[in-house]
């Protein structure tokens, strides 16, 4: 089965790409800003258990819903192989970024969250519920979403499988295609037991130190007029919701925390002699506040006095002689 925007009008595009997930892929919910240019293909092989599909299209947001799944829930885990470019993942609160040649092993029927800014260029094959499930020791929260790094031989070994059957299926006589499909079977689920879910702790931990690895990064550019929890989320592979819930853990929103950022860079440059000459206005823009009313407001409710009136408190206590 090949399918294409290519015939289709332009205006219809993305319209259409929708209705074609939700017949070849999965019940899915794609989301895309604006109303420009957006191109995709999906090229679908299915032989008896065999179902392998290739996508490539502009990048946008997807989601896979609880409303989407209790619409149309899958009867298979997916093995999604990236190829060009570079996605994220989310699912179960868990985040990962895939670069080419990574692969993620999942369940379709737990809600999960997908996208680019760039391609979406991947493969994804499907297999079994039934059969991969019988050979997983799962807890109750199912199938975690497990991320295989390109440079593991446990993925080698997997794709490697894959291309063999796709190849040489249809030339397999029945039972040694029924030993070749359960070997994949046996293959994965191997990989999945392997990778013990962590600790609670230690996802805290881990956390912490990703909140610690943003929380520098937006202090480094707090000077940025045009700093977003967009543009955040997007340089750290992750959705803006995830962002969101990674400063919950430090009890200030993105903005708060970007906010104390710009106005501990404002105090540094009020101090600092070598920019004496400039105004308390050109010090608010300096620091990345886009507004002079906003950089005053929010000064004066950190400080309970203006910039000005701070800057000359600040100059009299160094002028104070030292006992």
């Amino acid at each position: 089965m090949r399918w294409s925007t290519e015939n289709l009008p332009p205006t219809q595009h993305f319209e259409q790409w929708r209705e074609a997930c939700r017949r070849h892929v999965y019940a899915l919910s794609p989301e895309r800003r604006g109303r420009g240019h957006f191109q995709g293909s999906i090229s679908r092989h299915e032989q008896d258990e065999l179902d392998v599909t290739d996508i490539r299209c502009d990048g946008h947001l997807v989601r896979r819903s609880q409303r989407d799944i209790d619409e149309q829930p899958g009867d298979t885990y997916y093995i999604y192989l990236q190829g060009r470019g570079r996605v994220w993942f989310e699912q179960q609160g868990l985040r990962c970024v895939l670069e080419s040649g990574d692969m993620v092993i999942a369940d379709p029927n737990i809600p999960f969250s997908t996208g680019t800014d760039q391609l979406f260029d991947f493969r994804l094959w499907r297999v079994q519920r039934r059969r991969l499930q019988a050979r997983l020791r799962l807890g109750s929260t199912g199938l975690a979403m497990h991320r295989i790094e390109k440079t593991q031989a446990e993925r080698e070994l997997i794709a490697n499988w894959l291309d063999v059957l796709l190849h040489q299926h249809e030339g397999l006589a029945p039972p040694n295609a029924e030993i070749a499909l359960d070997t994949l079977h046996r293959l994965v689920a191997s990989v999945i037991d392997q990778a013990a879910p962590p600790q609670e702790p230690v996802r805290r931990a881990r956390r912490r130190a990703l909140l610690a690895r943003v929380q520098r990064e937006v202090t480094r550019r707090a000077a940025e007029m045009d700093l977003t929890p967009e543009r955040m989320a997007s340089a750290f592979g992750m959705s803006l919701r995830a962002l969101h819930q990674l400063f919950a853990l430090s009890g200030l929103s993105f903005q708060e925390f970007l906010t104390k950022a710009r106005l501990e860079r404002a105090q540094a440059l009020l101090r600092a002699p070598e920019c004496g000459h400039l105004s308390t206005a050109e010090i608010g823009f300096e620091a990345g506040f886009a507004e002079v009313s906003t950089f005053y407001r929010r000064f004066r409710q950190r400080h309970g006095m203006t910039p000005g009136e701070w800057r000359v408190g600040t100059a009299s206590e160094a002028d104070m002689p030292t006992r």
